[in-house]
């Protein structure tokens, strides 16, 4: 198979599951998905790209976000809702350049979002270029 997709169980990726898989990447809604931080380098040692629950599932919350809160339109719910393909993108592109796995670059993403400051080459990257942009 070329993806696995956890949707209702969190802790279900140890580092036994880990060893067993046979896929391309991990993405998925499940909370939680990691047993322990450490299955996250275990995935990234075997080359199986790991897309954060949080990452993964961020569509509804934006699509909610923008129709609920800030009253936008359908259609521009759904650009803000696409727009999460560029994050993912840089969030994968931002680990391998910087010899991270995609959970430690999501981290640092999210901090920087939080803290409103920009990339590592000083500059916010992609999506990331207004930390408010997707979910306005």
């Amino acid at each position: 198979m070329d993806i696995v997709v956890p949707a209702a169980l969190g802790s279900m990726l140890t580092s036994r599951t880990a060893a067993d898989l046979r896929c391309r990447a991990v993405v998925g809604p499940a909370n939680n998905q990691l047993a322990t931080p450490d299955v996250a380098d275990l995935l990234h040692q075997r080359d199986i790209i790991w897309v954060p629950d949080y990452v993964a599932s961020a569509g509804g919350v934006i699509n909610a976000i923008s129709t609920e809160l800030h009253r936008v339109s359908a259609d521009e719910a759904r650009a803000r809702v696409r727009a999460i393909e560029d994050t993912v993108d840089d969030l994968l592109d931002t680990a391998q350049r910087c010899g991270q796995t995609p959970a430690q670059a999501a981290s640092e993403l999210a901090r920087r979002r939080l803290n409103g400051t920009s990339g590592p080459t000083g500059t916010n990257h992609g999506a990331v270029a207004d930390p408010g942009s997707v979910a306005r």
